[in-house]
């Protein structure tokens, strides 16, 4: 007799006996893929499974035993009120990313502004950025050819015809003084930082930057005061422990108007200065 889904809901609890959060994403993982309901997932205790309805449990079960996210076994994460294609070729976006989204959302544009996502990875900050602004120009710059590909296909399914995308090391290929504002949330973790051990799915490079994990805020910082216009801001999503460091990395750099902003952790994640 093929086993029901009473089994593999006491297989999950049995295997992960005291996370409550693996529980909670099986219970996502069959209502998402699987389109079950609640009655049949808590009410009969005998509910049957087809072969496929098995085998994408046991599918599910074995990423979890090797530590694979719910975003990458679902190929999908939700970011700013929208749902966006994520594999391993790009970070899972954050949730206290979306403030990089709430600011810029909140500024009063003028005509013809041009806003700059530079590392856009998935491409959820500059799609986000452009799905609320349709009246500006937003362009998402990756220099990974892997990352252009899964922000073109969110680019393609939100059918936008308002951010483009620029394959470039950094700000390199732009041109200088043509952009009002660039929004970067780039690799900012330590090589030597422990965390990483708990990111191992994620692309190494999208997360670690040289220089104790500065080096990158250094080139975007110095690039950024070429390509944006007079006037242009700049705004950094960083780690948590990192607002002074950044703060005098872009000072350096002749930015002015300097202002960190904290997360709903209280935690200063975001700094942005004016050129």
């Amino acid at each position: 007799m093929s086993p029901n889904l009473n089994y593999f809901k006491n297989k999950v609890a049995d295997t992960w006996p005291n996370d409550h959060e693996i529980s909670k994403e099986f219970i996502f993982y069959l209502k998402e893929v699987l389109d079950l309901k609640d009655t049949a997932i808590y009410i009969d205790r005998d509910y049957l499974l087809s072969n496929d309805e098995q085998g994408a449990i046991e599918e599910f079960i074995n990423h979890k035993k090797n530590g694979v996210p719910l975003d990458y076994i679902l190929k999908k994460s939700f970011f700013y009120g929208n749902e966006f294609l994520v594999d391993k070729r790009v970070l899972i976006p954050r949730p206290e990313t979306e403030l990089l989204v709430d600011y810029i959302n909140n500024l009063k544009f003028l005509d013809d502004i041009k806003i700059l996502d530079a590392g856009t990875g998935s491409g959820c900050i500059g799609i986000s950025i452009a799905i609320d602004n349709p009246n500006i120009e937003v362009y998402g710059l990756d220099y990974s050819a892997k990352s252009i590909e899964v922000a073109n296909a969110n680019k393609n399914y939100f059918e936008l015809n308002n951010f483009s995308l620029i394959h470039s090391d950094w700000l390199s290929s732009i041109k200088d003084r043509s952009i009002d504002i660039v929004v970067s949330n780039p690799p900012y973790i330590d090589s030597e930082d422990k965390h990483l051990r708990d990111l191992i799915h994620e692309p190494i490079s999208a997360l670690v930057a040289s220089e104790g994990g500065l080096g990158d805020f250094k080139v975007i910082s110095y690039q950024a005061s070429l390509k944006l216009k007079k006037g242009g801001i700049l705004i950094f999503e960083h780690g948590y422990q990192q607002a002074s460091y950044v703060s005098n990395i872009m000072r350096e750099n002749g930015f002015n108007n300097i202002e960190s902003f904290k997360d709903h952790q209280s935690h200063l994640r975001i700094t942005k200065g004016i050129i």
